[in-house]
């Protein structure tokens, strides 16, 4: 097997131990301070999906896990996350959003059984593509709340750090192991910028510049980055 291989396969391991701890340290502060102040339940709901999505779309294209692995931890973890936002924040129809995760579960399980068929090889496409999507959608909210607040709240630096340099080294990976799958190129790219962005955010409001309010948002900004009860 030639180097490039082996090391791309090691890195795509490598991915996938960091992927174990990458939302640790956001799951961490929210329930060391018992809140989920500054996180867009949009975003992270958002997150969840798209690691699923892109993990289904992976394992029924038969790519070796060395891959893609990681997403399928970062799902798992960002539901922890989506779940603790539920949790501390008051007002939360749980009822509602419950019925939806199960639904999504047993979708997922229908797709994950059914979806080699030919008859879903449309829904294969769309899971290949919705990924970069969402995972554009899921940073918006969030960088608009941001903006909004003046703050991050109980955003990880670590967190988002350790994402933007997954998505990183994830892109090259994909040039070697996957055969240059452009779905999964963009994905990857897609999420190293946003996560780039957030993080310069956390790193700008790590301290108060000079006292001064948060600048007011357009309503378009404020429909997208607040997480109002419906």
């Amino acid at each position: 097997m030639p180097f490039a291989d082996v090391a791309a396969a090691w890195l795509g391991y490598a991915v996938i131990a960091g992927a174990c701890v990458v939302k640790l340290p956001q799951i961490y502060l929210m329930v060391k301070n018992r809140s989920a102040e500054g996180l867009s339940e949009t975003s992270a709901a958002l997150d969840a999906i798209a690691a699923s999505s892109f993990s289904y779309y992976n394992l029924l294209k038969g790519f070796p896990i060395s891959g893609w692995g990681e997403q399928g931890i970062v799902a798992v973890q960002a539901t922890v996350v989506l779940l603790l936002i539920w949790v501390y924040r008051e007002g939360i129809r749980l009822k509602r959003r419950f019925c939806a995760l199960v639904a999504w579960l047993a979708m997922s399980m229908l797709l994950l059984k059914e979806g080699h068929k030919e008859d879903y090889k449309y829904i294969l496409v769309i899971l290949g593509t919705s990924p970069t999507f969402m995972t554009a959608v899921s940073r918006i909210p969030q960088i608009f709340l941001n903006w909004q607040n003046g703050r991050t709240g109980q955003l990880s630096a670590i967190t988002f750090f350790l994402q933007f340099l997954g998505s990183v080294v994830r892109f090259l990976t994909t040039l070697q192991i996957m055969g240059k799958d452009v779905l999964s190129l963009v994905s990857h790219a897609t999420g190293a910028i946003f996560n780039l962005i957030v993080v310069l955010q956390i790193y700008s409001h790590s301290t108060p510049s000079d006292g001064r309010a948060a600048r007011p948002c357009k309503a378009v900004a404020i429909a997208m980055a607040t997480d109002k009860e419906v």
